[in-house]
């Protein structure tokens, strides 16, 4: 997943989305979608929630959180259009493709972690494909060793997971790491791709896919020890962020997570 640094504009707007997402409570489904095009932060987005937030006191609650990063940006004040839908059915997805990495954080590769904890550059993003390809803030000139780049552009919009609720695809991406977290040290693999579905295929299994290039076991054994393990009972896997602030994601990205857990550790064997 690409990493976001929290005090760049491109995390600015991620952390307004998650604000504005706690605020509708992630007992509804929504999806929230911020957009800084200079002067407004036009919010949009769908909420199966009722009731109206009140958006400016919403605003000024952010503003005074997040105060000294706003200021950075030369906003003295946070304007907000809003155009989000209330009381609107979302349509849950139930198919999710993730890259995985045996480390404490899957989402994010080490060699990611440590390149983000070591460079001084003016990052806004940051992702590892083959290489590690960097958003530079556009005030960066400090380019000659670097290969893989761009420049943050003008308008800069919220990306998942962040602004969207646990039912949007948030709960398949917490428990994809889960399964992660217990499997690297059995398959002898160091990454994998991974396709969480809650589909029922024509074998009535979960219709989950599979690819670790590294492992010596095939691909369909690691499938099958999933599927042995693992009951993708989402719906049960949801009390473990009774009390956890998502914002997390993004300021605290590769700190220990409650759902980095091994409660199943002891039936992860590969005969």
């Amino acid at each position: 997943m690409r990493y976001i640094n929290p005090t760049s504009n491109r995390g600015l707007v991620n952390l307004l989305a998650d604000f504005i997402l706690s605020k509708l409570t992630l007992d509804y489904d929504s999806v929230i979608e911020v957009t800084d095009c200079g002067k407004f932060f036009v919010v949009n987005g769908i909420t199966s929630r009722k009731d109206y937030l009140d958006m400016p006191k919403v605003q000024e609650e952010f503003a005074e959180k997040h105060k000294e990063l706003i200021t950075k940006f030369g906003y003295e004040q946070i304007n907000v259009i809003d155009i989000v839908m209330y009381d609107t059915e979302l349509e849950h997805k139930n198919e999710y493709w993730f890259t995985l990495h045996n480390t404490e954080r899957p989402l994010y590769s080490n060699k990611l972690k440590d390149f983000v904890e070591s460079t001084d550059l003016n990052l806004c993003s940051a992702q590892e494909m083959d290489n590690i390809y960097l958003e530079l803030d556009y005030s960066e000139n400090n380019t000659s060793n670097l290969n893989y780049f761009t420049y943050s552009p003008m308008t800069v919009t919220s990306e998942f997971p962040y602004g969207h609720s646990l039912n949007m695809g948030r709960l398949h991406m917490y428990y994809s790491e889960y399964i992660a977290n217990h499997i690297f040290t059995t398959i002898s693999s160091n990454k994998i791709e991974f396709k969480i579905s809650t589909k029922i295929n024509q074998n009535d299994d979960f219709d989950i896919e599979v690819y670790s290039p590294n492992s010596p076991y095939p691909n369909k054994t690691i499938k099958s020890l999933i599927l042995d393990v693992f009951n993708f009972d989402l719906t049960d896997f949801q009390f473990l962020f009774v009390n956890y602030d998502v914002s997390k994601d993004l300021t605290e990205p590769f700190e220990k997570k409650p759902w980095l857990v091994k409660d199943r550790i002891e039936d992860v064997i590969i005969f």
